[in-house]
């Protein structure tokens, strides 16, 4: 594999970077999805400048990835060869947590990739780590840094498998983000999704913004954990547990384990705002992602289909309640999420052979939500 370049120059920064609007044009209309972003990622491309413990995670939160899926028959298969590095905020670990070092390598269409995409928006970390977004339809390859040939302008690689390689030649695969890259070792840290999150939200902590919430606070981490790690096994995974089944009875396993918890996610916030009460936590970041896709993609094409998000009142509500809040809905791109589910090739393949784009659902994600009163 060719040596992959560093950039002549350092692109400039977007808006997000100084504290602008986000990158769709004004007056788009949320209602059926906003159309994909024109190459511009919310934040700087380039390891931006900046002013200048551990934790404690489930182990078994290894995502499949879509862009490289593992098999997926009715049970979860965990993924192999996670990049388990970590960064630390006393450097401890061997990367230290600083501004100007870091790359989050993600994907506007990938669920996975929304969670730190939400995380890093909501701490203001998009001020201290950098942004290569790829591009969302994938083919045989995985995912594409970029779509005019120029490759990333910090690495100059062309798909993500580079950064694999580049860190390990013999690593085979999978080829998943989201990633973060240390560009002084020029190797991939972590692709492991829960650590990713969670060391932003508390190694970074010194870099966090003015008034930025604790999404992951000490004396709720179990109960944050013990939460999650039922929604990622019954509803993140759930989805494709359903989708992906080779047998009716598996199919229909998994989506009584879906629909049963999305149930009970519906009366548990009935009385109350968030998951966790009126705190924003790390609980509601892994819960948002699969919720922004599930009328448009999973109701439809992974037989999701015995309610629809919208029919349920309280959980509905609160996910336009999280849609309102920085990070969630400036990440949530349902043109490009509808465009990597309905057109690249490990979906299309098996889903929609000719990549055509359904028109729906209409849904109107500004409706107000009425869920800012609600009970702790």
């Amino acid at each position: 594999m060719p040596a992959m370049q560093q950039p002549s120059s350092p692109p400039a920064r977007s808006a997000y970077a100084t504290g602008g609007g986000p990158p769709w044009a004004p007056g788009e209309s949320a209602q059926g999805g906003r159309p994909p972003v024109s190459g511009k990622p919310p934040w700087s491309t380039s390891a931006p400048t900046g002013s200048s413990g551990t934790f404690d995670y489930a182990p078994g939160d290894s995502a499949p990835s879509t862009g490289s899926l593992p098999a997926i028959t009715g049970g979860l298969i965990r993924r192999q060869g996670t990049f388990t590095g970590r960064i630390t905020r006393d450097g401890s670990s061997g990367f230290i947590a600083e501004p100007s070092r870091y790359q989050l390598y993600a994907s506007l269409a990938c669920p996975w990739s929304q969670r730190a995409l939400i995380a890093c928006r909501l701490l203001g970390l998009d001020r201290v780590i950098g942004l290569t977004l790829a591009s969302p339809v994938t083919d045989a390859r995985g995912w594409r840094l970029s779509d005019d040939g120029g490759g990333d302008p910090v690495t100059g690689a062309h798909f993500v498998d580079e950064l694999y390689r580049n860190t390990d030649p013999n690593y085979p695969g999978p080829f998943t983000i989201p990633l973060i890259w240390d560009s002084r070792t020029r190797r991939v840290i972590s692709n492991d999704v829960a650590q990713i999150t969670v060391m932003l939200e508390t190694e970074f902590r010194p870099f966090h913004r003015q008034g930025a919430p604790d999404l992951y606070p000490a004396a709720r981490r179990r109960e944050i954990e013990s939460l999650a790690t039922l929604i990622f096994h019954t509803v993140n995974t759930g989805v494709y547990k359903a989708g992906m089944a080779t047998s009716q009875e598996g199919y229909e396993q998994a989506t009584e384990a879906l629909f049963t918890t999305l149930d009970a996610l519906d009366e548990r916030l009935a009385r109350r705002r968030f998951l966790l009460g009126d705190l924003l936590t790390e609980a509601d970041v892994r819960l948002y992602p699969t919720l922004a896709r599930f009328d448009v993609v999973y109701y439809q094409m992974f037989y999701c289909n015995l309610r629809r998000l919208t029919d349920y009142h309280h959980l509905w509500g609160y996910t336009r309640d999280l849609y309102t809040h920085p990070g969630f809905g400036e990440t949530t791109d349902i043109g490009q999420v509808k465009r990597h589910y309905y057109q690249s090739t490990e979906w299309a393949d098996q889903r929609n052979k000719w990549g055509i784009l359904p028109v729906g659902p209409q849904i109107d994600w500004t409706e107000p939500h009425g869920r800012a009163r609600m009970p702790s």
